[in-house]
């Protein structure tokens, strides 16, 4: 009898681990880490600036001007590096791409380093899921209004994300209030001030109007009752932050580019 009891305790012990384990399982939702597996993105960013300057004869005059570009590009080669390390097939692309090149693809990611009035409205209306880090592209795309410096831009002297909506797969499973993403407090970082129809991850530290990461599902209304024709998404990163990304930056990031590329269900 004793024997009975000892097994019939064991058992409901280990049923309980168990009803806890699925507890925390289903209240923590996560991206799906073989998202990226077979999928293609293209990438745009700037291709020519940099080599144009070097070219520029005589040099010029601003001697940070060369050192500036050569660490976007360096930060563009690091994002498409990670990039392909989760699995993506990366096709290089710039401004002058034609929108044609974007339609086989299942991603596509817009770098902090474009000329904005060169790639203008031209991704708007694509049935393809897309990630800006160029903020100046938020009117353009009908995720924010289009008023610089009040419906999206860029401080200066940032490190610090509020994490406001840390159940969301988005938030890549930090917990909320104060996340430290970066790796000096002098850098940069983007944000936007989304429609009601988006889903906020994350703010600048003490000023939760300015969304440093949010997101649209397809078909959510954004800007003046444009629909979103797939996921979009707004990250917070400048030209030369992915390199100085923490590993909660980096798993942010992560999380932005797997839930991105994800089919909604």
């Amino acid at each position: 009898m004793n024997t009975l009891r000892r097994a019939f305790a064991s058992a409901c012990i280990t049923l309980g681990i168990v009803l806890l384990g699925l507890s925390g399982f289903s209240s923590a939702a996560t991206v799906d880490p073989a998202a990226a597996h077979g999928k293609k993105v293209l990438y745009v960013y700037n291709r020519t600036k940099l080599e144009r300057v070097k070219a520029t004869v005589p040099p010029p005059a601003d001697p940070k001007r060369i050192p500036a570009l050569e660490a976007w590009r360096r930060n563009d080669n690091k994002v498409i590096d990670f990039l392909k390390s989760l699995g993506f097939t990366v096709t290089a692309a710039d401004e002058s791409t034609p929108l044609e090149a974007a339609q086989n693809q299942d991603l596509i990611i817009i770098s902090e380093s474009v000329d904005a009035l060169d790639v203008g409205s031209k991704y708007r209306y694509l049935e393809v899921p897309l990630i800006t880090f160029e903020n100046d592209l938020l009117g353009e795309l009908g995720m924010t209004a289009l008023k610089n410096g009040r419906d999206y831009g860029t401080d200066d002297n940032q490190r610090f994300l509020w994490l406001v909506n840390a159940p969301h797969p988005l938030a890549a499973g930090l917990t909320a209030g104060i996340q430290n993403v970066l790796s000096d407090e002098n850098l940069k970082m983007n944000w936007g001030k989304p429609g009601l129809g988006a889903i906020t991850i994350a703010s600048l530290r003490g000023e939760p109007d300015k969304a440093a990461i949010f997101a649209y599902e397809k078909g959510a209304t954004m800007n003046s009752e444009f629909l979103a024709p797939a996921r979009r998404m707004s990250f917070f990163l400048w030209q030369d932050t992915f390199e100085q990304m923490r590993p909660e930056g980096l798993a942010l990031f992560r999380a932005a580019v797997l839930w991105t590329v994800t089919r909604p269900d």
